[in-house]
């Protein structure tokens, strides 16, 4: 019998473009999607923006833009300022607003989880009256904040300040008013959602805290771990503070300080109470229980 030779099949060649179609076709959409994320940036911020603004409390930005593709949102914001109108009982007598401007401010969120907005701020920042020379300047090494559970309801949020340093500012004189090495302020709800009667937990710790002119013993530097419990908050809606309080303490809302501890050197002070909250919104003292101030005593060698 003759020898038969069989000729190998060919297979279709439309089967090797089957993966680069799918990338691309993915890479098509997810661009698609990502741009029109960024495009909702500017509505949404614009939005809040407004909200805020009814609220006493104007946000701006000389510069913005969005970046981060294609797995990030960043929104940067140069010259941002705030300018505070009614967010005190002095204020909303005079109407007087208080500004702040700081060169920037960028915010990151990842396009996957998009309820976690992390930013960095870029020092130095300026306190002052509208129209006035500035009065504070402040500054730092590095500032960065994170908040969870946005757009909803914040579950949490955060603030971190390496090297805080407040200045005072008088004409061409400038002298230190306070500054810290590392300033910490944590705040999450808890006892279920804030419709539901909710309380915030805070926790303020501070390490090589300074405060000049006001005490003697503020002057040194001193260590502080400061854990509070605020209670009748009802809705996180805008509203200014003022009127946020009264609603507070119209609900039998307080401050409730769970502990409170100050260490200087050998010095040590704790001390836990509560803060009650007037009819007009103002804090009132009313401490459950304190701790005076004592000094740790050291072993010292016996002689021999």
């Amino acid at each position: 019998m003759p020898d038969m030779t069989l000729a190998p099949r060919r297979r279709p060649l439309w089967r090797l473009f089957i993966m680069p179609v799918l990338l691309l076709v993915a890479a098509i959409v997810w661009s698609g999607f990502w741009f029109y994320a960024a495009s909702q940036v500017d509505v949404r911020a614009d939005a809040w923006r407004a909200q805020e603004a009814k609220s006493g409390r104007v946000y701006d930005c000389a510069k913005r833009s969005v970046g981060g593709f294609p797995f990030r949102l960043e929104v940067r914001c140069d010259g941002a300022s705030v300018s505070l109108v009614s967010q005190t009982a002095e204020q909303a007598a005079t109407q007087a607003p208080i500004t702040a401007q700081l060169g920037e401010i960028l915010v990151v969120a990842q396009v996957y989880d998009p309820k976690l907005l992390i930013a960095e701020f870029t020092a130095p920042a300026t306190i002052s009256d509208r129209g006035q020379q500035p009065s504070m300047i402040v500054n730092w090494s590095k500032a960065r904040s994170s908040v969870v559970g946005l757009p909803a309801i914040p579950q949490r949020a955060s603030i971190v300040f390496d090297d805080p340093l407040i200045v005072r500012v008088d004409g061409s004189v400038q002298a230190p008013l306070a500054g810290a090495k590392h300033i910490e302020l944590h705040g999450r709800l808890v006892e279920g959602s804030a419709l539901d009667g909710g309380a915030i937990e805070t926790v303020l710790q501070i390490a090589g805290g300074s405060v000049q002119g006001l005490h003697p013993l503020l002057a040194a530097p001193f260590d502080a771990d400061v854990r509070t419990m605020l209670s009748g908050l009802k809705d996180f809606s805008p509203k200014p503070w003022p009127e946020r309080f009264r609603e507070i303490q119209a609900a039998g809302g307080h401050v409730e300080i769970v502990q409170s501890r100050i260490q200087q050197g050998d010095l040590v002070a704790v001390a836990a109470g509560t803060l009650g909250l007037t009819a007009n919104g103002r804090l009132g003292r009313r401490f459950r229980r304190s701790s005076t101030p004592t000094t740790s005593t050291r072993s010292r060698p016996r002689s021999s």
